[in-house]
């Protein structure tokens, strides 16, 4: 009996000590995932903003002094940055910014089976709006969202915008491609999405539903490949998530997604396809924002890894990923060219020009002047005539501003206030005015506004005393 005892007590304990050490093993050594890089306030408070994701339990509180971050100049040797926030409510409190990107190839209008068939019913491209609508209907009122279709084409079928339940009724502008437009421009398409996402700030995440493997018009003399689309990432901060809705799989899904910091997935119907949409959103809900104080390391290229834990940071799983600083903070391995005086005298003239600028003619009306836009477009002047004045890239725009590919239909709204007669510009999208960015502000003579990419300048003779 007293053996016994004894062997029961000697389980008791291991019993114990086993439940002890996988409660506590989390808080040894956990490894981060990281699935997005911005590096959007880098130039402006040299900070970086991880988005990680760290398989904790439920409910188990993070300390933000067990949160490692580490950069390296070339992979191999880290130095530890200081970790200034670590927060888990940032994508639920600032909302997500999805871009989907849809399959629209021949092929999807095929049943589930790849088989060609006339009843919409059991076609994949029916599948796949079934699925999108309801995802997007449910999205939170801070989420935003935008559709693309991309065949041989890439067609827009809605910019990123938080009015999420008009993309609803857009979808019906997918339709069967003629066959010529029936290829799949996989590659180019991610980059191109990739490319022109804007969002600047915000959680970023790019999701392709393709039922095939990149089979582009051009065959085996297309130049575009995967690591466009990588790089692009990279250098966008952007998450990339690939589905694929069929029985051929593109060998390159996997490297494009995991670079990025994205995932694979495999559907077969609506059901699955809205639940992989749903997962990847709690999966982003769930993530937690790191922001540290970036690293004075040489080269453009800066590799960071994140680990969690109360062991020492070399002992510890770490996710490791790179991000692109350019020449904003630390400085190259060689030393610097009698030429590179331009790079500081050039944009310290244009500066000038800039505070002396006046419109081409006296005019009594306000209005904007077109200083940078696509190449070989001219400086033009924009008067203000109407009470409401849109710029874009659309025909339908009162200002159209064509040739930039990252300048939305309805970029920005001018609205004039008769009362007290000022204008007012206003935008969803990227917008700067004289360097800082906003949403919307009372115009003055002189301001400089930076539209995607686009600069204009504001003037109003009436406030410049021109009668």
């Amino acid at each position: 009996m007293k053996y016994t005892h004894g062997t029961h007590t000697v389980r008791k304990f291991a019993l114990t000590s086993l439940a002890l050490l996988v409660a506590l093993s989390p808080l040894c050594a956990e490894e981060g995932r990281i699935t997005q890089i911005d590096t959007s306030r880098l130039a402006a408070t040299q900070n970086v903003r991880l988005f990680v994701n760290l398989d904790l339990p439920a409910g188990q509180a993070v300390s933000p002094d067990l949160m490692t971050v580490r950069e390296s100049p070339d992979g191999k040797t880290y130095q530890e940055v200081r970790v200034t926030d670590v927060s888990r409510q940032a994508t639920r409190n600032e909302g997500i910014s999805f871009l989907l990107l849809l399959d629209n190839s021949g092929s999807m209008w095929d049943d589930l089976a790849g088989n060609p068939t006339d009843n919409p019913e059991t076609m994949r491209i029916t599948h796949a709006k079934r699925a999108i609508r309801e995802f997007v209907v449910n999205l939170s009122p801070l989420d935003r969202a935008g559709l693309v279709a991309f065949n041989t084409n890439y067609t827009t079928i809605q910019p990123i915008s938080a009015d999420t339940s008009a993309l609803s009724a857009q979808l019906d502008r997918v339709t069967k491609p003629a066959r010529d437009d029936g290829y799949t421009e996989l590659y180019g398409s991610i980059a191109t999405a990739l490319n022109t996402f804007g969002q600047t700030g915000r959680r970023k995440a790019l999701i392709v539903l393709s039922d095939g493997e990149h089979f582009p018009f051009a065959g085996k003399n297309s130049k575009v490949t995967a690591d466009d689309g990588i790089q692009a990432a990279i250098r966008e901060g952007i998450t990339c998530y690939v589905v694929n809705f069929g029985n051929t799989r593109d060998s390159e899904a996997p490297r494009i997604a995991g670079e990025s910091g994205g995932l694979v997935f495999d559907a077969k119907n609506d059901r699955e396809l809205l639940g992989i949409y749903s997962s990847i959103r709690e999966q982003i809900l769930d993530e937690y924002a790191i922001t540290y104080t970036a690293s004075m390391l040489p080269g453009e290229k800066r590799y960071v890894s994140v680990s969690y834990g109360d062991t020492a940071p070399e002992t510890r799983p770490e996710s490791a990923r790179y991000y692109y600083s350019g020449t904003i903070l630390g400085g190259t391995t060689q030393l610097p060219r009698w030429y590179y005086l331009f790079f500081l005298i050039i944009p310290a003239l244009l500066w000038i020009l800039l505070l002396l600028f006046k419109l081409e003619k006296p005019t009594t009306e306000a209005g904007i002047q077109l200083l940078y836009g696509a190449k070989g477009m001219q400086t033009k002047v924009f008067s203000l005539k109407n009470n409401l004045t849109v710029i874009g890239g659309s025909n339908a725009a009162d200002i159209t501003i064509a040739g930039n590919p990252a300048m939305k239909e309805s970029a920005a709204t001018i609205v004039f206030d008769k009362k007290g007669g000022t204008y007012t510009i206003a935008a969803d999208s990227d917008m700067t005015v004289n360097n800082k960015p906003v949403k919307n502000k009372k115009l003055e003579p002189g301001d400089v506004i930076n539209i995607a990419g686009t600069v204009v300048v504001y003037n109003d003779p009436s406030e410049n005393g021109i009668q």
